[in-house]
């Protein structure tokens, strides 16, 4: 059996199950999945302007941590992640989630690598999702705070 992650929007009651692409990226999935080991609350912040894709941080350490070079097997441009990516970059304590709702517009390196795949039946619920982060930031200047933890294993 495939191992997941659950993404929550508690404010929006959705909950996406995205399956780890271990084959592809068995390190950073080990990783990610040793970091939830407990949920973790995560802060969305969306780029507006390149394309339907939104990223999440969680809390920083307390103390420096030394960052270096993302780890992963392959290099992704924001315009090449598919429908329903989930990227994790770690740059230093736990480090980010991105999700990618839609079609991105900037060809730019992304730091990180695909780990997971959004289930296809929760894409309409996924880009409600990324719709709602967008409309928290440039509207209604709110954070969005995400849920995430360990779904299957």
């Amino acid at each position: 059996m495939v191992r997941s992650i659950i993404i929550g929007f508690p404010e929006l009651g959705i909950d996406l199950e995205a399956d780890f692409q271990e084959n592809e990226e068995p390190e950073l999935c080990d990783l990610l999945w040793k970091n939830l080991s407990k949920p973790l609350d995560m802060v969305c912040r969306h780029p507006v302007s390149s394309g339907e894709e939104f990223s999440a941080e969680a809390r920083p350490p307390k103390h420096p941590v030394k960052s270096g070079m993302n780890i992963g097997r392959r290099n992704w441009l924001y315009t090449t992640v598919p429908l329903g990516g989930v990227i994790y970059a770690v740059t230093g304590g736990f480090g980010g989630l991105s999700l990618y709702y839609g079609q991105c517009t900037e060809p730019l390196q992304i730091r990180g690598s695909l780990v997971a795949m959004v289930h296809p039946e929760q894409f309409a619920e996924m880009k409600r999702a990324g719709k709602a982060v967008w409309d928290a930031q440039a509207i209604k200047h709110k954070p969005m705070v995400i849920n995430v933890r360990r779904g299957r294993e």
